[in-house]
């Protein structure tokens, strides 16, 4: 399903009074909270079990969008096997080659690529490695912030229905938050060895393993 892009004049505003930077921030606020609750709606459970690998991500796909919207790119001269970054506003020389990294030549490498292109280009590497990891942080607040919203509802909620005391959601114990892991590891397990990761045992290896693993516990 295709994304509903925001104009550019809606990317760029800028408050022309305290009031307008007032009225705009609140906006913003409410749409944050509706996108949150329409993520709630998708995944009733995502606050007990987490956000599910298949939804995070449609969420990245959302946010490589905005994200490439705020940084459109870098372009490096490669000489002598080196990438030597593009003054902005400056064009390199026409006879020199050039490469331009993006958050979607970042993000197009499988986990397995980017760790192999090490030994390959450590050059194209680094550079991508940052583009990764600020897009990343980038996705983390994104997600904060939206489970913060949804926090805050479910606490509200709770202190209605304790009629009007606050209270909080019960914490997991030891062993229910190691479920509650497991679970999420076997899911990605079984995602990544659909995607061809061939360090990802196989799924009766995995399943011996956590029994194992409990077993050694008691």
């Amino acid at each position: 399903m295709a994304i509903k892009t925001i104009s550019p004049s809606q990317v760029n505003f800028k408050p022309e009074s305290l009031r307008d930077a007032a009225y705009q921030g609140a906006h913003a606020g409410d749409t944050l909270a509706s996108c949150a609750r329409y993520l709630r709606d998708v995944q009733p459970d995502i606050l007990d079990k987490g956000i599910t690998t298949e939804n995070k991500a449609q969420l990245v796909e959302g946010w490589q969008v905005k994200y490439n919207e705020m940084h459109s790119g870098d372009t490096y001269m490669i000489i002598e096997e080196k990438y030597i970054p593009v003054e902005a506003g400056k064009k390199a020389p026409d006879n020199v080659p050039t490469a331009l990294f993006t958050v979607g030549v970042a993000m197009s490498m499988t986990s397995q690529e980017f760790g192999k292109l090490k030994s390959i280009d450590a050059g194209k590497h680094s550079i991508i490695g940052k583009w990764r990891e600020r897009f990343s942080k980038f996705c983390s607040d994104q997600l904060n912030g939206m489970l913060a919203i949804l926090k805050k509802d479910e606490a509200e909620a709770l202190r209605i229905a304790n009629g009007g005391q606050p209270r909080t959601r019960a914490t997991l114990d030891f062993v229910e938050t190691l479920e509650k892991h497991l679970e999420e590891l076997s899911k990605q397990r079984k995602n990544k060895a659909a995607r061809g990761d061939t360090t990802t045992p196989d799924e009766v290896k995995w399943k011996a393993a956590c029994e194992g693993f409990k077993k050694a516990l008691g």
